[in-house]
Formats: structure tokens, C-alpha cells, sequence
């Protein structure tokens, strides 16, 4: 149990770093001001002092001496929101043991003041205690000499524990200082990091270590996994002895490399799992031959000298895909960085560290506490809490002038416990964000000029008649055909500027709201009728359907119009004799259809594809809105759907519309 002191100015009796604290592990006392504590801290009745810094921490600072000068001895962590990196550095220099930055989080808090605690405690809880001379129990040294010079022997072993060929040379060197013999020869595969790339050389067992054996015979010898002893000790793990077998029983390979190597006994080195190697030894240097109770002692010293490389060899290879991995990490442009469940950062690259503090930054290292908020609030969301975090943006640098966009990734445990980690990588939208934008502001532009050319085209078309019967209306008013041609071209013209008025107002129209009930056939014989009058010349509409009375819901006036585009689309495909068939039907899931098809050539399949495309004709009059506005307001307003297509012998029509929420 831990006594922590809290001085919190805004704690009324309580601070809610208390509620952090578990009370198995902590005890903790609140105090408001260093006046109420100093007592307390002169005492030195508790084992951490946490400081909480509210706003100026210009003041804080001269807390921080108060408080190191009235315990001097004890350990000081302090709590604050924000803070510059000088002052945090003054504050570790006026006695500051360790600073919080908020959000804490309370493994994290914990953990920290736990250790700082322990830090404090007297040598005398920290040493175990000894018997005193005056005790009648009497301890007396267990270790004997021999014993001292084992440990010592093995801490020299220890010392290459990662470099498995230093590490069985030191091996050989005290298994020959025991059993004395006059040779030794480790053989021993090549490591599964060195053979990935090269599986021919797998059946491959060099000599890595070796006493007695001279150095040509150790550079050019080796044993193979296909022949000799490297196959018997892969098809079998059983000790070899030349003394034991005679020369028909010996395989003659096996015999030539017992010569050539003058040794008389071989060891298999496994792992538990397969042969790894062999060790050959040779004669003792004086005395009898190893008998069956040293080769068995022998057998298993060799497999834990397989099991200790193999270690070596997983280290290596996971320091190997570890480095290989930061690497990869260190090198993108984009910004990594992986947290564990403790919230401590275990790697970030460079392009992380530069997007949060800076092209500059003042370390290579990067805490949680140096992740802004709006970062380090949903980082903490997913470790802690298991939330799911979409990909966001946030904004940052000196001036907020960076977007970045942050996808944080959990690595769920297999158990699903919470905490978790989570691998964090950001990328700089900066430059794609101002790229959308400027593609935006010009696809604007580009779209303001083009309505503007066409309108503009259009309306001059318009003009052209108006104003030449305005330059003859003096000289040739008195004429009837003058009038009557002046009537027709303003009929005409304002028509068309109206028309193209009406377009724009369709396309910009909102949503519409659909209150009126509307019989089709009446609907479409108003468009019609609308529609024959900005053409001089007689239009005939056929109507067939067996529908009674075929009754939609709709906006009249707006489907009315969207039937008017259809119309004057029709009738301008034979301007001679325009004439146009519409059927009325309804499908079984209730809604109406209607199909149109009038006496011209109808649409090609690029035309059809085309038909509702903005600002498309085939025509050199019109600005090409008719077929879009339709579509318009039959789909987006009407929720109904409009086809249109070439004809051919399934399809008898030019353009169907589906209007949907009949009634009876």
C-alpha cells in the first residue's frame, strides 16, 4: 500500500486523480495548497507528492521549489494540461520526478506513481534482511569452490548467448576442459534465414566450431544431410561408435569421415524436434574410453546445445523481421506508429514524429502525451474501450494549415480483453485536399461559362428576328404580312427565351412536395397541347390505353412540364408531319407506364446514352436541358423512372416513363 499526497487547488476535499488510484494499491490525502501540506511533506509521511497545475504555470514552477525544498528526499510528479517543452524541462530541473500531461489514463497513472513509490522506499524494505551475529542460527557458505568457477565458466557462455558460433566455441572449449579428449568438431546446418533464398544448400552441414582438427580440413570438410553421417542421423538419432561396429556394419562413407576427421564417436545435436548437427569426438587424451553413462549425459548435453542455437537462431530472425519491419515503416511517407495497451508509443517512424511536432523537432521520440487531443482521444477510445474508429481528418501544424487523415487500426487479442494495441497511420491530405478543392472551384467555373455560351448563343438566335423587324417596323408597319410576320416572331422568340428561362428555374428547383391527384390521360394531352404551339406546323397525338381512369399522385405543374420536354423532343424529329403514339398501361407492382414513340428516326444507341447528358443535342438550336430536366423531375422529384433507347423488335417505343403511387 502506497501513501500519495494530492495538492489539487480546485479539490474541494477531493480531486478526481483520487478516483484514478486504485485503493487496493493506493492511499491518498487531498490538499489544496502547499501551505496545508508543508507539514505533511516535512514529515515525510508519504511516499509520492502529485502536484496538479491548473493555469499559470509561471507559478508552478516556484510550487514545484517549495515543495522539493520541504522533501527533498521524496519523489515529486506534477499534472498538467499543457505546457511548452522549456517549461516542462525547467520543471524536471527544479525537482520534478516525472510529469502527467492530461488525458491520463489509469494503468498508465498507476503504473508510473508506482514505480515512483518504490523509488522512495528506505533501503531497509528494499534489502532482505540478515541474520545478526548475535543469532543462534549460524549461515555458512553452500557454495564450494568448484561450484564458483561452474557459475563463472557459464557467465562467459552467457556473454555470447546471441551469436550461436561464439556460443558453441565457448561450448567446446569447456566440454573438452571436462571430459578431456584430444578433438572436438561441431557440424551444424546452415540458419533458415541464411537458406531462404538458397533451398539447395539445405541438406549442407559446415564445420563451425572445432578443437584438434587441423584448419584446412575444417575450411574444406563438411557433412551432408544426403550421404554419411549427416543422412544416418536424419533418418535416425542413435550414437555413432567406430570402436563398437565393425567395418561391414560401418557405412563406408561414415567410415571415411571418421578418418578423415581422426574421431572415433558421433553425437547428434537436436533440437527436440529434428537433427540439427553433429558433434564428432575424438580420444580421451589419457585414461579409458567413454563409457555408455558419459555418452548418455553427452546425448542430452548435445540437445540442449541444439535447443540454445535454435533460440539463437529465432532471436536473430525475429530482431531480423522486427528491423526488417521498422524499416519498411521508417521509409513511407506516410505517418506509422504503434501503441500498446498501456498507451506507450512502441514505434513510430520519422514522417509521424515530424507531422506532430514539426519539420523540426526537437527529439526523435514521441510520447503519448505529445498527441494533441482530438488525436489522442479516439487512440485511447479504441485501446481502452475496444470502440471502432473510422478514417478522420484533423488539421494540424503551427497554424492548423495540414489536413491529415488518420485511420487507427486495433490488434484485437485473440480473447478479445481490453485493452489492446492499435497501429495508428496517418497520411498528409494537404495538397489532395487543396487539389479537390481547386478542381471544384473550376469545374464550377467551367460549368458557369458553359450555360453562360449557350444561354448566350440562344438568346441571340432570338434576337436576330426580333431586332430585324424592329429596324423595318417604321418603313413596313402599314403592310398586313408585316404585322403578321412581327406577331409570329415575337410569339416565336419570347417563347423560347421563356422556355429556356423555365429550364433554369426546373434545374434549380429544390425538392417538391406531391399533393395532387392527376388523371394521366388529361396530363398528357395539356403537355401536348403546350408543347404543338411552339410549332407551326399541325401535330396529331394518338393516346390508346384500357385504363379507365389511370390516377397518379404528383406536382401538376412540374410533370406537366417534365411531358412537355418529351413532347417538343418528339415533335422535332419530323418537323414536316410530327405525329406521336402514347400508350398507357399498368404493371403489377402499381405503378403506370407510359411509352412514347413518334414518326422520325429515332435514337441511335449514342444518342440514347447520351439524351439526358446536360447541355447534349443533336440540333443546331436549343441548349440541350429538355431530356435532362425531365429526367429531373420525373426520378429525383416523382420517384419514378424514365428509359429511353433505340428501337427494334422488342421494343416498339423511343421513351417509357414508370410513375409510381397510382391510386384507384
Amino acid at each position: 500500500m502506497f501513501n500519495i499526497l494530492i495538492i489539487d487547488e480546485n479539490a474541494d476535499e477531493d480531486s478526481r486523480y483520487r478516483h484514478l488510484l486504485s485503493e487496493d494499491l493506493f492511499r491518498s490525502t487531498v490538499k489544496r495548497h502547499f501551505n496545508e501540506a508543508a507539514i505533511l511533506l516535512k514529515a515525510n509521511v508519504f511516499d509520492v507528492c502529485l502536484y496538479v497545475v491548473r493555469e499559470s504555470t509561471k507559478n508552478a514552477l516556484n510550487e514545484i521549489v517549495l515543495i522539493r525544498e520541504a522533501n527533498p528526499a521524496g519523489s515529486l510528479a506534477v499534472v498538467v494540461k499543457e505546457c511548452p517543452t522549456v517549461w516542462e524541462e525547467t520543471a524536471l530541473t527544479k525537482g520534478a520526478d516525472f510529469i502527467f500531461r492530461d488525458p491520463l489514463t489509469p494503468s498508465h497513472f498507476q503504473s508510473v506513481l508506482s514505480k515512483l513509490a518504490k523509488f522512495n522506499e528506505p533501503i531497509s524494505t528494499i534489502i532482505s534482511s540478515v541474520q545478526s551475529p548475535s543469532s543462534s542460527v549460524i549461515i555458512e557458505p553452500s557454495l564450494s569452490a568448484s561450484a564458483l568457477e561452474t557459475l563463472r565458466d557459464l557467465s562467459r557462455i552467457l556473454g555470447y548467448s546471441l551469436d550461436y558460433k561464439l556460443f558453441t566455441q565457448q561450448f567446446v572449449l569447456k566440454l573438452r576442459e571436462i571430459i578431456k579428449v584430444n578433438k572436438i568438431a561441431i557440424f551444424l546446418q546452415l540458419p533458415p534465414y541464411i537458406t531462404t533464398n538458397f533451398p539447395a544448400d539445405l541438406h549442407r552441414m559446415p564445420c563451425i566450431s572445432s578443437i584438434g582438427i587441423p584448419l584446412d580440413v575444417q575450411d574444406c570438410f563438411e557433412l551432408s544431410r544426403n550421404v554419411g553421417l549427416g543422412k544416418h542421423f536424419t533418418d535416425s538419432i542413435q550414437i555413432v561408435q567406430k570402436a563398437q561396429l565393425s567395418e561391414s556394419d560401418l557405412n563406408p562413407k561414415i567410415q571415411r569421415e571418421f578418418e578423415i576427421l581422426g574421431c572415433q564417436t558421433a553425437i547428434p545435436i537436436n533440437d527436440r524436434e529434428k537433427t540439427i548437427g553433429v558433434a564428432l569426438i575424438g580420444d580421451r587424451v589419457a585414461g579409458p574410453s567413454l563409457r555408455d553413462e558419459e555418452l548418455q549425459l553427452l546425448f542430452l548435453l548435445m540437445e540442449e546445445l541444439g535447443i540454445a542455437i535454435k533460440n539463437c537462431w529465432l532471436h536473430y530472425e525475429l530482431s531480423a523481421n522486427n528491423q526488417l519491419f521498422s524499416d519498411v515503416l521508417s521509409s513511407m511517407s506516410n505517418g506509422n506508429m504503434v501503441v500498446s495497451p498501456n498507451l506507450t508509443i512502441l514505434h513510430t517512424n520519422r514522417a509521424m514524429i515530424e507531422f506532430i511536432k514539426g519539420n523540426s523537432p526537437s527529439s526523435n521520440s514521441l510520447e503519448f502525451a505529445d498527441l494533441p487531443s482530438k488525436l489522442a482521444t479516439p487512440i485511447y477510445e479504441v485501446v481502452e474501450k475496444g470502440s471502432t474508429s473510422e478514417p478522420f481528418f484533423f488539421s494540424g501544424g503551427e497554424n492548423n494549415e495540414n489536413i491529415f487523415r488518420v485511420s487507427i487500426i486495433p490488434f484485437r487479442n485473440e480473447n478479445k480483453k481490453l485493452p489492446q494495441s492499435a497501429m495508428v497511420v496517418m497520411e498528409n491530405f494537404t495538397q489532395i485536399e487543396a487539389a479537390k478543392t481547386f478542381e471544384v472551384e473550376s469545374s464550377k467555373a467551367k460549368l458557369i461559362a458553359l450555360i453562360a455560351k449557350r444561354f448566350a448563343h440562344e438568346i441571340r438566335n432570338s434576337l436576330v428576328p426580333l431586332t430585324t423587324h424592329q429596324q423595318l417596323l417604321d418603313q413596313e408597319y402599314a403592310n398586313e404580312d408585316f404585322r403578321k410576320s412581327l406577331k409570329n416572331a415575337l410569339e416565336t422568340e419570347t417563347g423560347r427565351i421563356q422556355r429556356f428561362t423555365e429550364q433554369m428555374l426546373f434545374l434549380a428547383q429544390p425538392e417538391i412536395i406531391i399533393t395532387d391527384e392527376v388523371n394521366v390521360q388529361e396530363l398528357l394531352k395539356e403537355a401536348f397541347e403546350a408543347a404543338s404551339k411552339q410549332f407551326p406546323q399541325s401535330a396529331k397525338l394518338n393516346i390508346q390505353t384500357e385504363l379507365d381512369q389511370p390516377i397518379i399522385q404528383c406536382h401538376r405543374s412540374s410533370l406537366s412540364y417534365a411531358l412537355q420536354e418529351i413532347f417538343i423532343n418528339a415533335l422535332q424529329a419530323n418537323l414536316d408531319e410530327p405525329e406521336i403514339e402514347v400508350s398507357i398501361n399498368q404493371n403489377q407492382n402499381g405503378t403506370i407506364a407510359i411509352e412514347f414513340s413518334d414518326n422520325g428516326v429515332g435514337f441511335t444507341t449514342e444518342t440514347a446514352e447520351r439524351a439526358t447528358e446536360p447541355f447534349f443535342t443533336t440540333r443546331n438550336t436549343g441548349v440541350g436541358l429538355g431530356l435532362t430536366i425531365a429526367q429531373k423531375i420525373i426520378e429525383e422529384h416523382h420517384h419514378g423512372q424514365i428509359d429511353i433507347g433505340p428501337r427494334n423488335r422488342e421494343r416498339h417505343y423511343d421513351v417509357s416513363i414508370l410513375l409510381p403511387q397510382i391510386k384507384d
